[in-house]
């Protein structure tokens, strides 16, 4: 009977656990530490990447195995974290921050990228594209739709520039659409926003000493949208060195509940927030960029925060270049893009934001779409936070508003990214994250239906609004 305990644990956890974490032949080490403090029947858990396992310390001997396991008590995804907290269910979401997670008889909740959409409308702006080329409804991956079906307009429907990196073989990666060079090694010592700063400037590589920490929008250039948490980083590994951290990282971390070693991957940028740090007046904050869990956010400039940098030269990028074409539109001449002056004051879920876009006639044009979450980043204005953007040229109807990209959540495709251009705030009213923030929501359902998101219990809205976009050449 134990041997058979074995062979039916080892095929749940092959499911909700990668096979290289993995004992040979049987539950990953983590099951195992759950209860080596445990009786038998003791309840347990343990964080495994699909989320977290919840069941009871069994004892299992077979092979060079033996011991207590945690093991699940419900079918494979049953109990496992399930994306924002829902009203009525108290269990649901403690100690999930937007990463992937599993449901009974559902596949995990991230997804593998595939070849992508070929039928891909080409663009011609400046910017370099996302490189998510994958279609998918509010659940799961599809079929790309056609122009006029649910969910067309998405970020896989539209190619932007490729993304085109150089190694040169000295430690260093050019990247010919910025004009950036950056460090390609990844500096796994974190360090505090001040060190940090001053390890680029006194950083000597490929002969060259005048590098620096990167701007927030230079740090955003470079992020990879088919990231998906345990599968892919969000930044292309193929040229620039990445790597988790270990257990050690959640140390003294004050959100150790909810945060796992696979989502730690913040790092600096020199962008400060324009506002108060978590809404505390007179604390600094600085942004970052999260390369393991795909979101942007901030945290503060002293005290014991410490994150990964990489180092960067060259001229500093990502300014805008505004021009008001009085017609209810606004060209940026640095990336070539024509934006829709200002949103209509109405917010929509996901599709409806898709839909509207691709429909909307402004100025004469019909060729307007809902901005990916690259696109949409680059006109925030992070001089200023209320809202963080140009309001000389781009207008706002609501100030606290939040902007719908049309880019899928890599971690969980139940959810979609949108930028924060008023305050990024939890269901408290804090602002935790800056304006200026990325972030996800769920892309269909009522907001009254959930109650937050993560450990800093962020607000789920669901209904955002949108600010379309079109190529100006």
């Amino acid at each position: 009977m134990r041997f058979l305990a074995l062979a039916l644990f080892s095929i749940l956890f092959a499911y909700s656990y990668p096979a290289h974490s993995q004992r040979p032949g049987g539950p990953p080490p983590a099951a195992f530490d759950a209860c080596s403090a445990k009786s038998a029947n003791s309840d347990c858990s343990f964080d495994a990447p699909h989320g977290t396992v919840r069941g009871t310390c069994r004892n299992v001997r077979a092979s060079q195995q033996k011991g207590l396991v945690c093991a699940p008590g419900n079918r494979p995804g049953a109990g496992q974290s399930r994306g924002p907290e829902r009203r009525g269910q108290p269990n649901a979401n403690r100690q999930n921050d937007n990463r992937r997670a599993g449901r009974s008889g559902s596949l995990p909740f991230g997804y593998d990228a595939g070849a992508p959409f070929a039928k891909a409308i080409r663009l011609t702006n400046k910017l370099t594209d996302t490189s998510q080329g994958t279609c998918f409804d509010e659940s799961r991956v599809i079929e790309c739709p056609a122009k006029g079906e649910k969910y067309y307009g998405q970020d896989a429907h539209y190619q932007g520039r490729l993304p085109a990196y150089r190694n040169n073989s000295d430690g260093t990666v050019s990247d010919l659409n910025t004009g950036l060079m950056w460090q390609k090694a990844h500096n796994a010592e974190r360090q505090n926003y001040n060190d940090a700063e001053q390890a680029c400037s006194d950083l000597t590589l490929a002969r060259k000493s005048d590098w620096r920490l990167p701007n927030l929008k230079e740090l955003f250039s470079i992020a990879d949208f088919r990231g998906s948490q345990g599968r892919h980083y969000f930044i292309d590994d193929k040229f620039f060195d990445f790597s988790l951290p270990d257990k050690s990282i959640l140390e003294g971390d004050r959100f150790a509940s909810t945060h796992r070693v696979e989502m730690m991957g913040q790092t600096w940028s020199s962008t400060i927030y324009a506002g108060d740090h978590y809404g505390r007046t007179g604390v600094e904050g600085a942004f970052f960029f999260n390369y393991l869990d795909g979101h942007i956010k901030q945290a503060p400039t002293r005290g014991r925060s410490s994150l990964f940098y990489r180092c960067v030269r060259g001229p500093k990028w990502g300014d805008n270049d505004f021009r008001d074409n009085g017609n209810g539109t606004v060209t940026d001449k640095a990336s070539g893009l024509m934006w829709q002056q200002s949103d209509d004051n109405k917010t929509r879920d996901w599709p409806e934001a898709l839909n509207y876009c691709e429909n909307l006639d402004l100025a004469g044009y019909r060729d307007w779409r809902l901005p990916n979450v690259k696109t949409l980043q680059h006109i925030v204005d992070y001089r200023d936070y209320n809202p963080a953007l140009d309001t000389d040229y781009l207008k706002q109807t609501d100030k606290a508003g939040w902007f719908w990209s049309s880019t899928t959540h890599g971690d969980n495709i139940k959810m979609a990214s949108y930028v924060c251009f008023g305050k990024c705030v939890s269901v408290d009213g804090v602002d935790v994250h800056g304006a200026g923030a990325q972030r996800s929501d769920p892309k269909t359902g009522n907001p009254s239906d959930f109650t937050s998101l993560g450990g800093q219990r962020d607000e789920v809205r669901i209904n955002n609004y949108a600010r379309c976009v079109r190529d100006a050449g």
